[in-house]
């Protein structure tokens, strides 16, 4: 069978953070140049919303690659009350009107100044994260008081506060968040077929799933996969074919990660990662049974 592992939680110090923020600097890279840009943001929880015009760098860049890195931070000239936010994520012009409407709201909300004007001339985008980053100074030993006191810089306290791939080491982390690939379903749609080989690791970003396993002639549902929600790495690890169809309940967002880098990144943990370790064998162990 292959395990689905439970949504992850977003802690609520980042929610705070990024709402009590106003930009953001945006990383965004096409096929040979990469591009750093400052935006306007707001934000629904975690996901984040910025505006763009057409014609820039930025909007070439997503539409050839979604995938985006970002920061969010105020400076403070003592460096032991630092914070800030970094972050990767799938960036995504909006297309539905309702939503452009209730964003733009967002932005009157929060930017009152902004002239309200007509929003025709620019595109909205959406980035979900798959990993983030708190950086905070203010509970870490003091900077005047840690290491070697001659030595140049100053270190930054920093906790991977959330991430798609929990209990992966933050390198092995980034690693795969650099690897995902979005993929959308529609209602309706097969995602995952029963009998098929294990090809890809799957997250699901937005929307909902149903597993459903055909057993002796009988339709057996099971759990539904909500966002968050991590599936099929069991299956790929004993090279087992899928055990369960997954078909789409609503239009869904996934991010996929292929066979080879899901062992790669697997093979790099187990023994080194003792967190990781125990994930595996726990999502073994379920397997297993009584």
């Amino acid at each position: 069978m292959s395990a689905a592992g439970p949504p992850v939680e977003i802690p609520p110090e980042i929610v705070e953070y990024l709402s009590a923020q106003r930009t953001l600097t945006l990383a965004t890279v096409s096929s040979r140049v990469p591009r750093a840009a400052t935006f306007l943001y707001v934000n629904e929880g975690p996901t984040l919303y910025f505006w763009s015009r057409a014609a820039t760098i930025t909007t070439s860049h997503i539409d050839q690659n979604p995938i985006v890195a970002f920061a969010i931070d105020d400076y403070s000239e003592d460096l032991n009350a630092t914070q800030g936010l970094q972050g990767v994520g799938e960036c995504q012009v909006i297309l539905s009107g309702e939503e452009v409407a209730r964003v733009a709201d967002l932005f009157g909300q929060r930017f009152p100044n902004l002239s309200p004007g007509s929003t025709m001339s620019i595109s909205f985008f959406r980035i979900v994260p798959t990993d983030l980053q708190l950086i905070d100074n203010r509970a870490a030993t003091p900077v005047a008081t840690r290491g070697d006191s001659s030595a140049f810089g100053a270190d930054f306290h920093r906790d991977r506060s959330y991430s798609v791939v929990a209990n992966l080491p933050t390198q092995d982390a980034e690693t795969v968040t650099a690897a995902l690939q979005p993929i959308t379903a529609t209602a309706g749609e097969t995602i995952v077929r029963q009998g098929a080989p294990a090809d890809k690791f799957l997250i699901l970003l937005e929307g909902e799933a149903e597993v459903v396993r055909e057993l002796d002639g009988q339709t057996e549902s099971m759990s539904p996969l909500k966002p968050g929600t991590l599936y099929g790495e069991v299956a790929i690890m004993l090279d087992l074919p899928r055990s369960a169809s997954v078909k789409a309940r609503t239009d869904v967002k996934l991010l996929a990660l292929e066979k080879d880098d899901f062992r790669e990144v697997v093979a790099g943990s187990l023994g080194l990662s003792v967190d990781f370790d125990e994930v595996i064998r726990g999502r073994l162990d379920k397997l297993a049974g009584p």
